[in-house]
């Protein structure tokens, strides 16, 4: 009897074939990838187990770099020691500060406010050996015209990236989806991201290209990934399924074949695995590590 294998399944086990339209990016090429991947410990892993544990388990299946969000600082010494003892990177953070996610540069006023949560982002990120902070623009204002909100994130992202480069820190600004009910978010899209920081134009700004976000946001991710990479503009990739943020071969994004883009642009930095998962997060990490051999 004919049995069909879900394309999770396919994916695990290397049947998936590239789509016959996907012709201008070459076969697989097995072996390392150009990029290193990192494994963000945060929503992969139960909330009741200590990060610095997750940090273990990360260790232990054989990978360099983690990334996660924010946390105590007692926690934060813990994570350090671990760090120390397994030869970990930190590759991102998200870092204290809430007004990104609200206010942000948007609000008229609250620029001190943000800069200030930047300082102390850029303060926790030289703690971890100048990780990339990810960072929100707030969201858009409905009663303020939205070329003086662009206005205001464009200076003050100015300013934000000098307070970085005083510590060596890059600052990485998300495209972030919005929950049913919420004002969007500001910058939401690869196409407004792309276009301000450029205006930016800063060497300690940079954008992180999140395919979970921006599938959702605008689809189309490879054009667009494609398009920030000729212009230097992505600092930083994240994985995640769509629907649900889990591991590939769960959603929609052909996972396989986003790989072996990266690879074909020859892209050197951390591919982070901002995602859930279906199993758990052992089965995650290796299924991400045995895609990106083979793709």
């Amino acid at each position: 009897m004919n049995r069909v294998l879900s394309r999770r399944a396919m994916i695990a086990s290397s049947a998936a074939l590239p789509l016959a339209g996907n012709v201008s990016v070459a076969a697989p090429t097995p072996g390392e990838p150009p990029y290193r991947l990192s494994i963000n410990i945060e929503i992969m892993f139960p909330r009741s187990m200590p990060r610095p544990e997750r940090m273990k388990i990360v260790a232990g299946q054989g990978f360099k770099a983690y990334s996660f969000w924010n946390t105590t600082k007692d926690e934060q010494d813990a994570m350090l020691k671990v760090q120390d003892e397994t030869g970990l990177k930190c590759a991102s953070i998200t870092g204290p500060g809430r007004s990104g996610s609200s206010t942000g540069l948007t609000a008229p006023g609250m620029e001190k406010v943000y800069l200030d949560d930047i300082t102390a982002k850029v303060q926790m990120a030289s703690r971890f050996g100048n990780p990339q902070p990810i960072i929100f623009t707030g969201r858009k204002q409905p009663d303020v015209a939205w070329e003086q909100q662009r206005s205001q994130i464009v200076a003050g992202l100015k300013k934000a990236g000098d307070i970085a480069a005083e510590r060596g820190v890059t600052l990485i600004v998300e495209p972030l989806s919005s929950s049913n009910g919420q004002p969007r978010m500001a910058l939401d899209t690869a196409g407004e991201a792309f276009s301000a920081i450029e205006e930016v134009g800063h060497p300690h700004v940079r954008i992180c290209f999140d395919m979970y976000h921006l599938q959702l946001m605008e689809g189309n991710i490879t054009y667009h990934l494609r398009q920030g990479m000729a212009k230097g503009l992505i600092g930083l990739v994240q994985m995640g399924e769509v629907p649900g943020r889990l591991e590939p071969g769960t959603g929609e994004i052909d996972y396989a074949y986003m790989m072996r883009v990266l690879r074909q642009l020859n892209y050197k930095g951390y591919f982070d695995t901002e995602m859930g998962t279906s199993s758990t997060p052992e089965a995650a990490m290796q299924l991400a590590r045995k895609m990106s051999l083979e793709n």
